[in-house]
């Protein structure tokens, strides 16, 4: 009894890389290190000075967020009638800080992002007339 050989795997296909020139144009454009890499006291500045807007901005939506979230439960203690009110057979204070408050958050957070991006594209702007 002779046993036939197992056959041999076929081989793989040969790979090849398909890039998109999109890609490959961003990366040669930042394949020279921009001068801000540079360790000056400019560099220093305009870091510090990101990072100053940026926390003023952060305080300031954080500051608008925990005051909308205050809002109603202040406003239910100063008129204690709309605390016996409801809305779809849930009190008022629970449809508007369980449901209602979501909206306004999201709307908050949207502005947020879209002034810390316009922080960001001002300081890329700065930084690219090094």
């Amino acid at each position: 009894m002779s046993a036939d050989p197992p056959p041999e795997p076929p081989e793989p296909p040969e790979r090849s890389i398909v890039r998109s020139s999109d890609v490959v144009a961003a990366r040669r454009s930042n394949a020279n290190p921009p001068a801000f890499d540079e360790h000056t006291e400019y560099r220093a500045v305009l870091l510090h000075s990101l990072m100053r807007a940026q926390f003023g901005l952060t305080l300031g939506f954080i500051a608008l967020a925990v005051g909308v979230l205050i809002s109603l439960p202040l406003v239910v203690s100063l008129v204690p009638s709309l605390a016996d009110k409801h809305i779809f057979g849930l009190p008022l204070t629970l449809a508007v800080l369980g449901v209602a408050v979501y909206p306004v958050l999201v709307v908050i957070a949207i502005a947020y992002v879209r002034l810390a991006e316009r922080t960001e594209r001002h300081f890329l702007d700065l930084v690219e007339k090094l």
